[in-house]
């Protein structure tokens, strides 16, 4: 069964919902973007539901310090390198205990020529912008991608999925997950109650349970 990560989350309501629709991963985004949360309002809503195992910070090109103090004050145990981060970086968090998905934002084949540095618990593949990091409702030549195992059993597809084009998305890629945040959005970091139902219902309608073995725990 394809997961579902929600990104860009700022208010309790929103994630209250995604939570009781099933949502596997929820993402909190800590560095600058139209959907950036602070610390404390990122606290009040962990606090509020604290059996909900899998909130996940997302950073770029941050300082290891500041993410690793952020994250440990938080109880985060999932974190999201959204930037340049190197394979060392990452490397540093793994050695940590985090769970680390390291985002590649996909321009054309040589945007994914260094992926096997990389020694992490999953890979979320973006949309190219030369303005934003991320969020941009656009989706990206999934063919790229091609047809490697060992990478869709550990990937969050992500860039400009939505309720019209998810099941297509599925049906080629085949990731072990799906990101969405303007996808389902009303307004950057307001979500639709409506898109986000339907899109979480499509993600997981007519699947079997999947035989693969998670990259991350639950």
């Amino acid at each position: 069964m394809t997961k579902v990560k929600i990104c860009g989350n700022t208010n309790a309501e929103d994630v209250k919902r995604a939570i009781d629709l099933g949502a596997d991963y929820l993402g909190f985004i800590f560095t600058e973007s139209k959907r950036k949360i602070d610390e404390a309002a990122a606290q009040d809503i962990m606090r509020a539901f604290p059996e909900y195992p899998s909130f996940v910070g997302v950073f770029s090109n941050q300082p290891k310090e500041f993410v690793e103090t952020l994250a440990r004050r938080l109880g985060l145990r999932f974190l999201q390198f959204h930037g340049d981060e190197t394979a060392l970086y990452c490397q540093h968090f793994m050695d940590e205990g985090f769970e680390v998905i390291k985002t590649f934002r996909v321009k054309d084949a040589m945007s994914l020529k260094r992926i096997d540095e990389y020694n992490v618990s999953a890979f979320l593949f973006d949309t190219f912008s030369n303005t934003e990091k991320g969020g941009t409702g656009k989706t990206f030549d999934w063919n790229l991608i091609g047809d490697r195992a060992y990478l869709l059993d550990k990937l969050f597809l992500a860039g400009g999925l939505n309720v019209d084009n998810l099941r297509e998305a599925i049906q080629k890629v085949k990731p072990f997950a799906v990101d969405v945040a303007s996808g389902v959005e009303s307004a950057p970091g307001k979500k639709d109650p409506q898109l986000l139902e339907r899109f979480i219902k499509i993600a997981k309608e007519g699947q079997k349970k999947d035989v693969r073995k998670s990259p991350l725990p639950t």
